[in-house]
């Protein structure tokens, strides 16, 4: 008896575990999205459709009737489960699955085409190849240029894939916007004006940008536009004033009272005050016993003034240009 009461109350106990459970936080029967092992996922509710992901049954595949295809709003198209716009997607470009990738670079698609967005820092495209991508290890950017060649420019590569800038027009400004070492070449009509050399047996050597005055009174005209002046003030320029002296004679300089003599007769044009893009020095030489001042863009012709004809230098008057 003793013992069929021990069995029994084993059995009851069992029982009772059974119904209860050994786990408070366990998941109950018929749980949404659970039922039967099979899972289902919305898909938006404009146009589109849900996705049922299989039921379970190892032997379901693509031809399982309960799989429903992905519905995307144009211009996307379904890739896989995903939506993509084939004509922009650089991971989808053309064709799913299609991705744009090129060397050294950041890509991009347009048009279903892959194309060339931006280099990677320190590298260039100079082939203009895709296929290549940025294959040159140049810095053509624009922080780059603006050291190379001030902040006029844009920066770009030329055939042998080194830095160039590419400019904006040439304008009158006595800057060297196309980076070629030269200020203002090319035409640009009434930027610089020509200074004329004449001599004058009684007066000396005079400059003027009026070629009749060259050659008025016993003025003979040495030289036509012996250098230029620019016509206009511009940033970074100085005036050559033209003073009078009471002999007769002028001389010219930047001096705005004639260093101490008084008014200038007139303003000539303006020179840079130092070295500037493709500019020449004029030199300016002083012979006392005539009171006479020579000047020129010849150092050759300065230093014999200086060595044969009695003149003494007085250094660089300013930076003048040979050309137009």
């Amino acid at each position: 008896m003793q013992s069929r009461a021990a069995l029994a109350f084993m059995l009851a106990a069992a029982g009772l575990l059974a119904c209860t459970g050994g786990d408070d936080s366990a998941e109950p029967f018929g749980q949404v999205g659970t039922a039967g092992g099979a899972t289902t996922a919305a898909v938006g509710s404009s146009g589109t459709s849900s996705i049922s992901a299989g039921s379970g049954d190892s032997s379901s595949g693509p031809g399982d009737p309960t799989l429903q295809p992905i519905v995307c709003e144009a211009p996307e198209v379904a890739c896989g489960v995903t939506c993509v716009d084939l004509d922009s997607d650089p991971n989808n470009c053309g064709l799913c699955g299609r991705s744009c990738v090129i060397t050294n670079a950041q890509a991009a698609c347009a048009a279903g085409e892959c194309m060339l967005d931006s280099c990677d820092p320190g590298f260039s495209d100079c082939d203009g190849l895709l296929e290549t991508g940025c294959e040159a290890a140049v810095d053509c950017s624009a922080s780059a240029c603006e050291t190379a060649c001030g902040s006029t420019g844009t920066q770009s590569c030329d055939d042998s894939c080194a830095p160039i800038c590419v400019p904006p027009v040439e304008t009158c400004n006595a800057i060297d916007d196309d980076c070629n070492a030269a200020c203002d070449e090319g035409p640009l009509p009434a930027c610089r004006a020509g200074v004329h050399r004449s001599y004058s047996p009684t007066l000396g050597h005079f400059y003027t940008t009026d070629r009749t005055e060259a050659s008025s009174g016993d003025f003979t005209l040495e030289a036509a536009s012996f250098f230029h002046l620019y016509v206009d003030a511009v940033d970074g320029l100085v005036p050559l004033f033209r003073c009078l002296k009471g002999n007769g004679r002028r001389f010219y300089t930047s001096s705005i009272d004639c260093e101490t003599t008084g008014a200038p007769e007139l303003t000539v044009g303006f020179m840079s005050a130092e070295a500037r893009c493709d500019s020449s020095p004029l030199y300016r030489v002083y012979q006392a016993g005539s009171d006479s001042h020579f000047y020129t863009t010849s150092a050759a012709e300065r230093d014999n003034a200086v060595a044969n004809l009695g003149y003494t230098d007085q250094g660089v008057a300013g930076h003048i240009w040979l050309a137009p």
